[in-house]
């Protein structure tokens, strides 16, 4: 088992497709193929399944990627600190964001990775907040920011802060300007565009409503935000969103509204995989991501959030 097999098979176990893994590689299929039949081999185990819906680890495949992980990161922090003759932050740091979070803080870290972690290669994943929870636990991630996450084996949480949800659509009619607040009975009048099932934001939206025994006006659904944004911009209903949904949004024809008689928040914690725990670049993007919440919260430039401060 040698360094290179290791590479080989984990770009498998993350892009779930020796096809795809072989051209990120730049090999032939055949080829990659074949080295992870020697691995097998080696191992004298099946770390592999291959089926109509893509290529997947098997039990003892998730631990080889596990360990493959954090080898393959250590030897690269290991040949950056001799090159520089100190310990550096270095490699490939994959980052997982829901889409709203993604619009107010995906820049913002870019910029200070860039500007500050020059050897480290930033890859940022959107998707579901249980998606990247489970990609995190798969250890496929090495970061994520998700809502009110549980606790999983091979990840450690920290809390970052509560964030409101908010009506957000046009002005409502028969209101002068953009109202400040709304009621929990009154967005519920409204026709709703709400986000799909398992979303954090429906799953809260809808406790509200049986809380209160209240019925909402369905208009549609779906899990993407920007179709969410589109619709309310168009007309066609009102949504609800955190804030930073509409985070460089420069069209004010939308606005987000509190909900004044209801506690609609979702708790926003900073996920880390255990086989990125050991690693400097990893950490140091984790301590990047704290700070630059902590000072977009404190400078009013992330609205509908309060921040949590370590205990």
């Amino acid at each position: 088992m040698d360094l290179k097999q290791l590479r080989y098979f984990a770009r498998i176990v993350e892009l779930e497709s020796i096809t795809a893994a072989a051209d990120a590689l730049h090999i032939a299929q055949p080829s990659l193929s074949q080295h992870v039949a020697n691995l097998e081999a080696e191992l004298d185990a099946r770390l592999l399944v291959r089926g109509p819906s893509g290529t997947r680890p098997t039990d003892t495949g998730h631990i080889l990627y596990r360990h493959a992980k954090m080898v393959l990161r250590q030897m690269e922090e290991a040949k950056a600190a001799v090159q520089h003759g100190r310990d550096v932050p270095c490699g490939h740091v994959t980052v997982g964001l829901p889409t709203s979070t993604s619009r107010v803080l995906a820049l913002p870290l870019l910029r200070h990775v860039t500007e500050h972690f020059p050897d480290i290669t930033l890859e940022i994943v959107e998707g579901s907040s249980a998606d990247l929870a489970e990609s995190l636990a798969l250890q496929k991630l090495d970061l994520a920011v998700a809502m009110d996450v549980q606790q999983r084996p091979n990840m450690q949480s920290t809390p970052l802060l509560d964030e409101q949800l908010m009506l957000v659509g046009r002005p409502i009619p028969g209101h002068p300007g953009h109202p400040h607040a709304i009621t929990l009975a009154q967005a519920a009048a409204l026709p709703l565009l709400l986000s799909s099932f398992p979303n954090s934001v429906r799953v809260l939206w809808d406790r509200a409503l049986v809380s209160a025994g209240l019925q909402c006006r369905l208009v549609a659904e779906t899990s993407a935000v920007s179709v969410l944004l589109s619709a309310a911009r168009e007309g066609l209903g009102w949504t609800i969103l955190p804030w930073s949904a509409l985070a460089g949004d420069q069209d004010d024809q939308l606005a987000a509204m509190s909900i004044a008689d209801a506690t609609l928040e979702r708790r926003v914690s900073l996920c880390l995989s255990s086989s990125a725990s050991l690693s400097l670049a990893c950490r140091s993007v984790e301590a990047a991501l704290q700070t630059i919440v902590s000072e977009m919260v404190g400078s009013g430039q992330w609205k509908g959030v309060r921040l949590i401060k370590p205990t």
